[in-house]
């Protein structure tokens, strides 16, 4: 199967291209421009796997959370992609990307991902490995790092993402020690390939206009308010 994956959530173009059993990776750190590099790189990685782009079957995207901007500018091309080339699109948690690296590179089972959001709060998500893929313990969320939830004191714990700077709020808050920090983490297309191909087993894609990002603040925003 030849696939595209796409992550544009953090400060890297993250991009890969499966042809078969053979993977094609290009992570760039592009800040704020990933508008004016994020087509020529996919067109770059096609012709290096001699792909034409009506020979992509199924597009893997980045959901986020992330920057906004970048997330936007992903998922437009998303969506233009997919719907010019009439193929699917499915869609994964980068920080479940995050997760699914430090299985794949370091067999470490259980991650507590915290990316900064703003002043003390962070994007958090717990996440743990069964048969080989990680899953979410529980809804990803918007929080301050004081309050995220508590966590399994029997299970090892790394921490990953930059929101980690606030480590000792997040561990009194869990409850826990992490064994390892890693701050300085970004999603990689070998982890968006091997959990949207995932997914796409288990009959998750959807048509490329149901391609959207998640933002966390609006999920917050959304929550009904006690009366």
């Amino acid at each position: 199967m030849n696939i595209l994956a796409i992550d544009t959530s953090t400060k890297a173009c993250v991009l890969g291209v499966q042809k078969e059993q053979q993977i094609l990776e290009h992570t760039e750190i592009v800040d704020r421009t990933h508008s004016k590099v994020i087509l020529p790189r996919i067109n770059d990685l096609l012709s290096e796997a001699e792909l034409e782009p009506e020979e992509i079957e199924l597009i893997i995207f980045g959901q986020g959370p992330g920057s906004f901007t970048g997330l936007r500018i992903g998922i437009g091309v998303v969506q233009g992609l997919a719907f010019g080339w009439n193929v699917p699109v499915v869609g994964i948690s980068s920080m479940a990307c995050l997760a699914q690296s430090a299985f794949r590179t370091r067999r470490h089972e259980n991650s507590l991902v915290a990316l900064t959001a703003r002043n003390e709060e962070v994007y958090f998500g717990s996440f743990s490995v069964a048969d080989g893929f990680v899953s979410l313990n529980e809804q990803e969320a918007v929080l301050e790092a004081s309050e995220i939830p508590k966590q399994d004191t029997g299970k090892k714990w790394v921490g990953l993402g930059a929101g980690w700077q606030l480590q000792s709020q997040l561990e009194n808050a869990a409850g826990i020690v992490v064994e390892e920090i890693y701050t300085d983490v970004l999603p990689a297309a070998t982890d968006l390939l091997q959990l949207g191909l995932f997914h796409y087993s288990r009959g998750l894609s959807v048509s490329a206009l149901e391609a959207k990002p998640r933002y966390l603040r609006e999920q917050v925003a959304s929550l009904p308010q006690n009366k």
